[in-house]
């Protein structure tokens, strides 16, 4: 079972953060925690937008309400760094911010505990498998309801030994491969940091590394569609997506690994928090790897040693502007990195030196 949230942070610094009343030194704080786990992320945009709009959070049932209460108080007992000192005005915040606490817990506990359409009491005895694949691996899992994962270098992928709620549900963190065995009466969701894929039956390819900006879900076969949500785990859109088309949706505003590969691909700017829909799009070279290949088509140094780097688990700097927008089309199966790296050469010229895990691109 995970917990809520991780890490150790005060209420007292998150509720200051959001009525923007701390100094820098604690603002860097909260920021670093923010950012050091989706999951923090997420709650903390809970427990903004709850702070905000309480009443929307004011509809629960006695039941749910009651037992949630045992739940976070027993998380704020354990991951929660409090004052020890309080006067009565903290008194009186700390009792504000448990019940906002306790509202967000009771309409969002599921999805934490990993049963977002299944009774509370069901999460906590579900048993979930976690898979953590190593930077140069890959892995191949085979459900228990027959669907087929291959798992890319450097995620995380989590899922219960069996299946036993209205639907079959998954949390991914990195890059895989899915065949879903098809039942009709038990969609299949896949749940990433910001948006969840439905899937009936098919194959499609989805990267969701959380230390990413993009989120990229490539349609083999069948019907999947994607669907965001507003904290309140009410959905906001739902999008379908046709074989041999991606959808991408961007995180945020940031730098963006290879736009130009991107911008070919759609016909509308890509905007952040959204998802846009491609062109028609050849599939095989996003999901090559779980064939033991890498093919490139007209795409930039720097996009390829992001991929050469989760393949062969090395750290690859590349020194020059000039280098990193350097474009190959190719394929690499069965060879080492150095291999990999001349194969690139016999194209553009360059100069590489490799140290144990750490390679640096030069120019001549």
């Amino acid at each position: 079972m995970k917990k809520v949230y991780s890490g150790n942070i005060s209420l007292e610094l998150l509720v200051g953060y959001i009525e923007e009343s701390l100094n820098s030194s604690d603002k860097d704080q909260v920021m670093q925690w923010i950012e050091s786990d989706p999951e923090n992320r997420k709650y903390f945009e809970l427990l903004e937008e709850a702070w905000k709009n309480p009443r929307e959070l004011m509809d629960l049932d006695r039941e749910n309400r009651e037992h949630v209460w045992k739940v976070i108080s027993s998380a704020m007992e354990k991951d929660l760094t409090l004052p020890v000192k309080r006067s009565r005005s903290m008194y009186r915040w700390w009792f504000r911010a448990a019940g906002f606490l306790l509202l967000i817990a009771a309409t969002t506990l599921a999805y934490f505990l990993g049963t977002r359409n299944s009774s509370v009491v069901n999460a906590v005895q579900q048993h979930y498998n976690e898979v953590v694949v190593p930077m140069g691996e890959k892995s191949e899992l085979l459900l228990s309801d027959g669907t087929r994962i291959w798992v890319n270098a450097g995620s995380n992928i989590r899922f219960p030994s069996q299946f036993e709620t209205e639907s079959r549900e998954i949390w991914l963190d990195g890059e895989a491969y899915f065949e879903v065995a098809n039942d009709k009466n038990r969609p299949f969701l896949v749940h990433t940091s910001e948006l969840d894929v439905k899937v009936y039956g098919t194959k499609f390819n989805l990267k969701a590394y959380s230390d990413e900006d993009i989120i990229e879900t490539t349609l083999v076969e069948g019907v999947v569609s994607l669907e965001t949500r507003d904290a309140f785990n009410i959905l906001k859109e739902e999008i379908f997506l046709k074989p041999n088309h991606k959808a991408i949706y961007l995180k945020k505003k940031g730098q963006v690994v290879d736009k130009e590969q991107i911008a070919r691909e759609i016909a509308e700017p890509l905007i952040p928090k959204k998802i846009i829909l491609t062109k028609t799009v050849k599939v095989e070279p996003t999901i090559s790897w779980h064939e033991g290949k890498l093919i490139f088509l007209d795409e930039s140094f720097e996009s390829i040693a992001l991929k050469l780097e989760r393949r062969y688990d090395v750290k690859i700097t590349i020194e020059t502007d000039e280098i990193k927008k350097l474009r190959y089309s190719g394929v690499l199966k069965n060879v080492s990195i150095e291999q990999a790296l001349k194969a690139l050469q016999l194209t553009t010229p360059f100069n590489y030196s490799i140290k144990e895990n750490s390679i640096v691109i030069t120019t001549f």
